[in-house]
C-alpha cells in the first residue's frame, strides 16, 4: 500500500469517526429533550386517602397540562404549596414523597410538566420551557383558587428545583421555596449525566449534543439555570441534597446555597442519598424537617379587619 492509499484510508477513518460523533450527539440530544414517559402516573391522591380535584390548564404557548389540587383537610386554607417534579418523572412521584404535608394544613398543588405524565407536549427542556409551565400553574391558582393563593410556597426537585429557583426570583410575593437536588448549571448537569451514566466525554460529544439541543429548542436553556436566578431569591429558602448525588455534587449544591442572598436560608445534606432519593433515605427526619420549614414560613394569611 503506497502513501497515497494510506492517506486516503486515514482521511476516510477520520471522516467516519467524525460522522459517528455527529450522529451520536444528534441522537443524544433527542434523548434529552424527548425523555421516555413513565407508562402511567403510578401514585395518586386516592392511595393516600386525600380528597382532590383533577385540573387541566394551558400554558401561554398553548400546551395543555394536567394536575391535582388537594385541599387542606378540615376546611379552607389560604396556604398552598406548588410542586415541581424532576426530569423524566411526573406529579405522582412527587406526591409519593410529599403527601404528608396535607396533614399539616396546607393545600397541595401538583402538576405534570410538558412532555411528562399526563400533560401534553413532546419536548422537555430541563428547565427552560418548564418555567412557562410554572407560570401557567401559578396563574391558574390565582384566578381559580384565589383564597388558596393568599400564601404560596414552591417545592422543586432536580429540574423542578431549577424551576422553583426561577419562580422564587420572578415572584417575590411567594412565601418560601424548597430546592432539592437542584443543579447549578444546565450545561454542567448534562455533562455530569452524560459522563456518570453513559461515560460520554464532554469534548466533542457533549459539546455537540448541547449544540443540537439549542438548535432544536431554538433557544439556549443555560441562562435559565439556577446559577443565574438564585441571586433574586430573597424569601426563606431550604436547599436539600444527598452526599451521594452524582448528578448534583454537594459542592455544587453548597455553591448555590452560598449564592442565595436570603437571610433565612438553610442547607441540609442527607447522608447516603443519591439523586432524587432524599425523601426515601431521609424518612421520618425528612418529613419532620420539611413540615417544620413550611409551618414556620408558610403562614395562614391574617384575616382582613372588619370595617
Amino acid at each position: 500500500m503506497n502513501k497515497a492509499e494510506l492517506l486516503n484510508w486515514f482521511l476516510f477513518a477520520v471522516g467516519a469517526i467524525a460522522a459517528f460523533a455527529v450522529y451520536t450527539s444528534y441522537r443524544k440530544s433527542a434523548a434529552i429533550i424527548q425523555p421516555a414517559r413513565k407508562a402511567a402516573v403510578a401514585y395518586n391522591p386516592d392511595q393516600f386517602r386525600l380528597a382532590h380535584e383533577t385540573i387541566d390548564f394551558a400554558t401561554a404557548d398553548g400546551v395543555r397540562l394536567r394536575g391535582w389540587f388537594v385541599p387542606a383537610p378540615g376546611g379552607e386554607s389560604g396556604r398552598t404549596i406548588i410542586f415541581c417534579h424532576g426530569w423524566c418523572s411526573n406529579r405522582g412521584e412527587t406526591l409519593r414523597d410529599t403527601y404528608f404535608l396535607a396533614e399539616q394544613g396546607f393545600n397541595l398543588f401538583y402538576f405534570d410538566f410538558r412532555a411528562s405524565g399526563e400533560s401534553k407536549g413532546s419536548v422537555s427542556s430541563v428547565g427552560y420551557l418548564e418555567t412557562r409551565d410554572f407560570d401557567a400553574a401559578y396563574e391558574f391558582l390565582k384566578v381559580n383558587r384565589p383564597h388558596a393563593a393568599e400564601s404560596v410556597a414552591v417545592f422543586g426537585t432536580s429540574m423542578g428545583g431549577s424551576v422553583a429557583i426561577y419562580a422564587a426570583a420572578k415572584y417575590p410575593e411567594l412565601a418560601c421555596v424548597v430546592a432539592e437536588n437542584t443543579f447549578l448549571s444546565y450545561n454542567k448537569v448534562v455533562a455530569n449525566w452524560s459522563w456518570n451514566r453513559l461515560k460520554t466525554p464532554y469534548f466533542p460529544l457533549v459539546a455537540m449534543t448541547l449544540f443540537f439541543v439549542r438548535r432544536k429548542l431554538k433557544a439556549d436553556p443555560e441562562p435559565y439555570s439556577p446559577v443565574y436566578n438564585v441571586a433574586g431569591v430573597k424569601m426563606p429558602a431550604m436547599f436539600i441534597n444527598g452526599d451521594n448525588d452524582d448528578l448534583v455534587p454537594v459542592r455544587d449544591a453548597e455553591t448555590l446555597f452560598g449564592m442565595c442572598p436570603s437571610e433565612k436560608k438553610q442547607m441540609w445534606v442527607i447522608a447516603g442519598a443519591s439523586h432524587a432519593k432524599c425523601a426515601e433515605v431521609g424518612g421520618e427526619v425528612y418529613r419532620g424537617k420539611l413540615s417544620a420549614f413550611f409551618k414556620e414560613h408558610l403562614r395562614e394569611p391574617e384575616p382582613e379587619p372588619v370595617k
